[in-house]
């Protein structure tokens, strides 16, 4: 085992567990750039799951939270038992943060959210993943060589403590981090030393007895340094055991992690003022824009020049398009800003509701034919002006990138609990490197796009994915050379929880519905 944990990190093998086929690509993209040579393995069922559990040791594994089968933390277990001892990360947009410290409790190396920011992170937390494992196997080989071990790594604070938590050894990477020599903290409480006053009688014990009760706990916080300093640290503390079961003491390793918190509170502060600048620059263009399409109509109707009237039409079409923008952006702030896009919703007809819009767009796009097509019924609990949005915004985007004269297909099915709308177009397929991102805020799809580059921010599917989040549903795209490119959307007909329509942090994981017969009422 000791050899295994020991090679050279170019030749990692390592599991990626998750239903959704983006996330994976995502994944596996990332780490493939960072690790030259690494070996993939990936799976998206239970059959394969099963299957999987029956191969060689991995380095470590990466697993979703939500599965249709199980959970991550069921998995967490699984892979416990079937390669003891390697580094198990969680990436989902589903737990919540008490199944998080729950995971995290009973074992879990990492937890990061589905975030852009988490994938770009990911190779750095496989990489401490894989670190802190390699120091926790060395720890259990013997006394000697965990002397050896721990006296060469000088990037990290590795010393251990007696049952009664005093220090009993301290490494060069100790020294160098806290500032204490080996002479002054040999035999003094740990909590005393590196612990600031405030937090001695609350963050150590929780530490230690989660080790202790779990083999191992790992997490973050402050410490203290020689002086009175303090830093960020990444602690990893394990629970070392006599023959009989005995505590016999803890392994602690600390890494300085002060300037990645700073990095990272300094990207926060920025991207909150970035986006409430947004907010307040337009929210105050709306007035003059009123004012400017105001003052064109009125100009309109008072002067018969075809060259004015000429003018004051191109005025008022841009001031249109910005008015758009604005609301965009609006929406954009509050989704980040604000939790998420607030809905109200009230009963009506999601059939109903696509239908009108699908006959407004068909007149100004009279040479794309929208076929829709129904089955079952629409009806739920729907905040009517923001799905119109999600509509417009599809049925727009599939006219737009279709192939010219093909018609395009939304189709609605109604089901039990909840409502699944398609949006499907023929064309050229979205670019495969896009996908991951075709959601995010600010993007385009690329070099293939031949619209007006000053139609839109590029804010149109974020923010419908924002809208269909609050409504408690899911979408996503498929895109292919034959099959075409189709948005599916599961819109559950009623709001989870009635006194709160805002999204909440842990997005639903997609749905599948099962397969339809054909939806041909029209």
């Amino acid at each position: 085992m000791a050899r295994e944990l020991l090679e050279p990190i170019e030749r990692l093998r390592v599991l990626v567990v998750d239903d959704n086929p983006a996330d994976r690509l995502m994944a596996v993209r990332v780490l493939k750039r960072a690790f030259p040579g690494i070996i993939l393995e990936e799976v998206g069922e239970e059959t394969q799951w099963n299957q999987v559990l029956g191969h060689e040791r991995f380095d470590a594994v990466l697993v979703d939270y939500l599965l249709p089968w199980t959970t991550g933390l069921d998995l967490l277990h699984d892979v416990q038992r079937t390669w003891p001892g390697i580094p198990v990360i969680m990436l989902t947009g589903t737990a919540e943060e008490w199944q998080a410290l729950q995971a995290v409790q009973e074992g879990l190396e990492e937890y990061l959210p589905k975030t852009p920011e988490s994938y770009a992170v990911l190779p750095r937390a496989l990489r401490f993943a894989l670190e802190r494992t390699r120091q926790r196997q060395a720890l259990i080989e013997s006394k000697e060589t965990l002397h050896l071990v721990i006296e060469g790594v000088y990037g990290h604070a590795i010393f251990m403590l007696d049952a009664e938590r005093r220090i009993v050894s301290w490494n060069a990477g100790a020294q160098a981090i806290t500032g204490y020599s080996e002479r002054e903290v040999l035999g003094q409480p740990y909590r005393e030393m590196l612990v600031p006053v405030e937090l001695r009688h609350t963050v150590v014990d929780k530490e230690m007895e989660a080790a202790e009760h779990h083999g191992v706990y790992t997490g973050e916080g402050w410490r203290s340094r020689r002086g009175g300093g303090r830093f960020w640290a990444d602690v990893t503390v394990s629970a070392l055991h006599k023959e009989g079961g005995a505590l016999r003491g803890f392994a602690v390793v600390l890494r300085d992690a002060t300037e990645r918190r700073r990095m990272e509170e300094e990207q926060r502060r920025s991207n909150e003022f970035r986006e409430r600048l947004l907010g307040i620059v337009s929210h105050d263009l709306r007035s003059p824009l009123q004012a400017i399409m105001l003052h064109s109509q009125l100009l309109s109707r008072q002067v018969n020049d075809p060259k004015v009237k000429n003018a004051t039409t191109r005025i008022n079409l841009g001031a249109e398009r910005m008015t758009r923008m604005i609301a965009d952006l609006l929406d954009f702030t509050r989704g980040r800003l604000g939790g998420g896009i607030p809905v109200e919703r009230r009963p009506d007809d999601l059939f109903a509701i696509s239908a009108e819009v699908i006959e407004e767009l068909q007149l100004t796009a009279p040479q794309s034919p929208i076929e829709l097509s129904t089955h079952g019924d629409g009806q739920g609990e729907w905040d009517r002006g923001r799905l119109i949005q999600v509509v417009q915004n599809l049925v727009t985007n599939a006219v737009k990138h279709g192939a010219q004269g093909q018609p395009v297909q939304v189709m609605l099915t109604g089901m039990d609990d909840l409502v699944v709308m398609r949006v499907r177009n023929q064309g050229q397929p979205i670019p495969p490197e896009f996908v991951p991102h075709l959601f995010d805020p600010f993007r385009r799809a690329g070099s293939h796009e031949k619209s007006d580059p000053l139609s839109g921010l590029g804010l149109g599917l974020y923010i419908a994915q924002e809208i269909v989040h609050a409504h408690g549903g899911t979408i996503h795209v498929d895109s292919g050379l034959e099959e075409g490119t189709t948005f599916t959307l599961h819109l559950p007909r009623k709001a989870a929880h009635r006194s709160d329509y805002r999204r909440t942090s842990a997005r639903p994981e997609r749905r599948e519905a099962p397969a339809s017969r054909e939806e041909e009422h029209t």
